[in-house]
């Protein structure tokens, strides 16, 4: 088994120098924030990955590298909905919707909303009338807000109204 403890680079970022033999990992778009995997590339050899820097893996990162050859990430394609606002009002409405459902988004630089599909938010965008897709994507990354803890010391208050 091949041991990796970080990210080595990426193939499509930066110079890479010397052309040698790929074997690819393929990974679905949730298991892309994972610190700890173990599993089998597609040339049939075991790698067991510990992600130290704690960035989510992204489509081309090289997991290993040596004089003979390299392991990178492939990310698979998924069905998603895609979501085109008209406007930056409606793209906060959607975007509270989905967050209401603590369902990971990604926005890419065409202004679209991109996130794995889900019958019931299809459901709910095609109700209110916003413009959806549905279309098979890699989902290249996805970020989540992760609150860890709750301090006293925020300088905003909450009331309810009347």
């Amino acid at each position: 088994m091949i041991i990796s403890k970080g990210i080595a680079g990426n193939i499509r970022i930066g110079d890479i120098r010397k052309e040698k033999p790929t074997d690819l990992v393929e990974l679905e778009w949730f298991d892309t924030e994972k610190r700890i995997l173990r599993l089998r590339t597609v040339g049939g050899q075991e790698i067991g990955f510990r992600n130290l820097n704690g960035e989510p893996l992204k489509d081309g990162d090289i997991l290993y590298e040596s004089e003979q050859q390299r392991i990178t990430v492939r990310i698979l394609p998924c069905l998603c909905l895609i979501f085109h606002p008209r406007d930056k009002m409606e793209m906060a409405k959607v975007c509270f919707e989905i967050g209401n459902r603590h369902l990971p988004i990604y926005i890419n630089e065409k202004a679209e909303v991109v996130l794995a599909y889900e019958w019931p938010v299809h459901q709910l965008l095609k109700n209110r009338d916003y413009d959806v897709a549905v279309s098979v994507r890699v989902i290249p990354q996805t970020q989540t807000l992760k609150m860890h803890e709750w301090s006293r010391k925020t300088k905003f208050k909450i009331t309810l109204a009347k």
